[in-house]
């Protein structure tokens, strides 16, 4: 047995919100996000059946190697302590990256809902679909009989639950920061080969708007 792990920054997004439409308690607005290629598409790591370092496969590089557009919109309400949205974002990559190959495009819609438990706390649950593509073109320093240094079975298609627990501050130097934490795992799962799947995933955040 052996043990392989990569770590360090990924991909730097940026972008801005359009305001689309505004009525009562409804907002909806554009999404436009870039992504910019600083993580890593070289990572390598010691294999023990190899003996030597090698390349690691596809899911354990840090970035897409590109610059990706991520357009998206989305809507949401509010009502009383409840809230609610929905979202569509997407992924798209431009040329290859300097090793050869395009990660590939995905898409991803999302509902949730949210309930206010005080001025401090609130709850939310969230439903994402998420699919994705196979990659298109190889980096000839990937090899290996491994599910994961195939490009042409990297696609999916993935459904997740998602439970969240927001705090926002009500005074003192932190005053309108929020930390929020959601955890989330697959309700169904269908990979194009026999590759990694997802288990389970946590994101915490920390949140400050104006």
């Amino acid at each position: 047995s052996f043990t392989t792990a990569t770590n360090g920054i990924g991909d730097f997004k940026f972008g801005g919100l359009v305001k689309l439409y505004e009525q009562d308690n409804v907002k909806g607005h554009l999404n436009l996000m870039m992504s910019a290629p600083t993580g890593s598409v070289k990572e390598t790591g010691f294999v023990a059946p190899a003996g030597r370092v090698i390349r690691l496969p596809y899911p354990m590089q840090l970035g897409s190697g590109t610059w990706d557009f991520k357009p998206g919109v989305t809507f949401l309400g509010q009502k009383g302590n409840f809230s609610w949205g929905s979202q569509v974002l997407g992924t798209v990559r431009f040329g290859e990256n300097n090793e050869n190959y395009t990660l590939g495009n995905d898409i991803t819609a999302t509902i949730w809902g949210a309930l206010k438990l005080s001025d401090s706390v609130s709850t939310s649950v969230r439903l994402a679909g998420t699919s994705w593509g196979d990659i298109d073109g190889r980096d000839p320093m990937i090899m290996g009989p491994v599910p994961t240094a195939d490009p042409a079975i990297q696609g999916g298609e993935r459904i997740d639950v998602f439970y969240g627990l927001n705090y926002l501050f009500q005074g003192g130097a932190l005053k309108g920061h929020r930390l929020a934490v959601e955890a989330g795992t697959p309700l169904y799962q269908d990979l194009d080969g026999p590759r990694l799947g997802m288990d389970w995933m946590m994101t915490v955040g920390w949140q400050k708007s104006w």
